[in-house]
């Protein structure tokens, strides 16, 4: 089983759920993330530190990627974390909307600390109420 998660930039919202779906998750599944297009290269410090200091986890070697750089047929679900990337992905390939599921999470980047764990947060919810029992 394997799951992509896909934000704007990759370097917030779609690392985040990476992680912390690595760490809720386990090996079992292969989890991935990418943006719609690259805005910096890596994940932004508030991201790491927010992932770090609450959960454990280290983001901090991140490299973003573009879901252009990667074969984002082949994997089995899609998880979309804002809804502008998600109608843009939907146009783009069309025929892969079956695998797409959109979580509208706001976008943090430019906001305080506090929004990167509510952010965080959000997403720990959502793994744990969506995908932990189906996998």
């Amino acid at each position: 089983m394997s799951i992509l998660f896909v934000c704007y930039g990759n370097a917030c919202r779609s690392p985040m759920a990476e992680g912390l779906a690595k760490l809720i998750l386990g090996e079992q599944v292969r989890i991935e993330s990418a943006g719609l297009v690259l805005v910096l290269n890596g994940a932004i410090h508030e991201a790491v530190e927010v992932l770090h200091k609450l959960y454990g986890i280290d983001i901090s070697h991140h490299i973003s990627r573009s879901v252009a750089d990667i074969q984002i047929g082949l994997f089995d679900h899609i998880i979309i974390l804002d809804a502008y990337v998600f109608e843009a992905l939907k146009n783009r390939y069309p025929t892969l909307a079956d695998k797409f599921i959109l979580w509208d999470i706001e976008d943090p980047y430019g906001q305080d600390i506090s929004s990167f764990r509510k952010t965080a947060e959000i997403i720990k919810n959502l793994i744990e109420k969506h995908l932990v029992r189906e996998f």
